[in-house]
């Protein structure tokens, strides 16, 4: 018998597990549950990843928690995207920059003085944020307000140090053992632009930037562009299978002419570097991806994390399965919305489950789980019921 480890990654390589691996993202459905004291009996003594021991499911271990505050500066620079988290396989340092925390109950403010100006960020994570299961601040005060602001970020991030630092990811491979893979993540933009877009402006402000002023937005690209290259250089030369880059996309956010160009040739080159070493690439979706499919399907990347299909997006599953046609392993493939019974009725809970698996196992290139996460509100008795049927099928 095969362990979840080892379903996982044969998926990947195109070849049939013994059965269909099995790995929901249980750790938004495990916090909220822990904070509000509404854990089932049988789990509130163990950790979330015994807990996938018990049930005998695979342990999701890609993206990172973000709630781990054993390091207090792990959050401090959230509103430049950039983290300090052991699990990362790297470090960063700022450098010829003057950095100043001030932190006010839940809302904390950064301060960064460098030779060519000064910034002024604001985050905020909230008990109520807390309460429905929320893992990463919310910025409330963008890096990026004003056409000057370009000229600081540049600055910051043309001075980065960063460095390779595996032990963090070693220690938690070591913890999830053959229950899972673990994924080396890189971070959730892919590429520099998509950086900018996502992390240090609000959207609105990123659409008018790229009509007003693209050269500075170009510039700033040129810039982060060093920070990714050695990131994804150090991923290559990790000691991880997988390696995550980039994540959310959308066809009305990152439309296809964005996806196109900004998107699609990171993730595309990078799969080729990967691929040299006999790694595979990841990456998150997440979104309405309908016009996105073919542009998918180029980028070549290996594993699609997250899959949402209908209803929660308008694509169906067995329509990602036939663009995807072996060449993307699907990792998701149950919209969330199935495991919550104000969303879906028992009967139409079970029957959706009972077709996904008569269609899906004994195949390769799929690895069931819950788009995007097992929420706070689903069943407990559901999740029992895929765990009983997946190990039947």
């Amino acid at each position: 018998m095969m362990t979840h480890r080892e379903r996982c990654l044969a998926a990947i390589r195109g070849e049939v597990p013994d059965r269909l691996p099995w790995m929901p993202r249980l750790e938004f459905w495990h916090r909220v549950r822990l904070r509000h004291g509404t854990l089932p009996a049988e789990l509130r003594s163990l950790t979330l990843t015994e807990i996938t021991e018990r049930l005998d499911v695979g342990c999701y271990s890609s993206v990172p928690d973000f709630t781990d505050r054993s390091n207090p500066e792990a959050m401090v620079d959230r509103a430049l995207g950039i983290f300090h988290f052991p699990v990362f396989p790297y470090r960063v340092t700022l450098q010829d920059v003057d950095r100043r925390v001030t932190r006010r109950g839940e809302e904390t403010t950064v301060e960064y003085h460098t030779p060519v100006g000064s910034i002024r960020t604001e985050f905020v994570l909230t008990e109520e944020m807390l309460d429905a299961g929320a893992s990463m601040p919310w910025i409330t005060g963008h890096a990026i307000r004003e056409p000057r602001d370009f000229d600081v970020v540049g600055h910051i991030f043309s001075h980065l140090k960063v460095e390779p630092y595996f032990d963090g990811y070693l220690a938690r491979r070591r913890e999830v053992g053959e229950r899972g893979v673990a994924v080396a993540f890189l971070l959730g933009p892919a590429c520099p632009v998509h950086h900018i877009m996502k992390e240090l402006m609000t959207i609105e402000q990123f659409f008018f930037a790229m009509y007003d002023y693209p050269e500075k937005v170009e510039r700033l690209a040129a810039e982060i562009e060093p920070f990714y290259r050695q990131i994804k250089q150090i991923g290559a030369d990790s000691p991880a299978e997988v390696i995550f880059l980039g994540s959310n996309y959308d066809d009305s956010i990152t439309y296809p002419p964005f996806f196109e160009k900004h998107i699609l040739p990171a993730l595309r080159d990078y799969t080729e570097v990967l691929h040299q070493k006999s790694k595979y690439l990841m990456t998150h979706p997440d979104g309405e991806n309908r016009r996105l499919l073919p542009l998918l399907v180029r980028a070549g990347f290996d594993i699609a994390d997250s899959i949402c299909p209908y209803p929660m997006t308008s694509v169906r599953l067995e329509e990602f399965r036939a663009d995807f046609n072996d060449k993307i392993t699907i990792w998701g493939g149950i919209p969330s919305t199935l495991l919550c019974p104000p969303s879906t009725t028992d009967d139409e809970f079970r029957r959706s489950i009972d077709q996904i698996l008569e269609r899906y196992s004994g195949e390769s290139h799929f690895i069931l789980g819950v788009s995007d996460m097992v929420t706070a509100d689903a069943d407990w008795d559901r999740i029992l019921y895929i765990t009983d049927r997946v190990a039947r099928s």
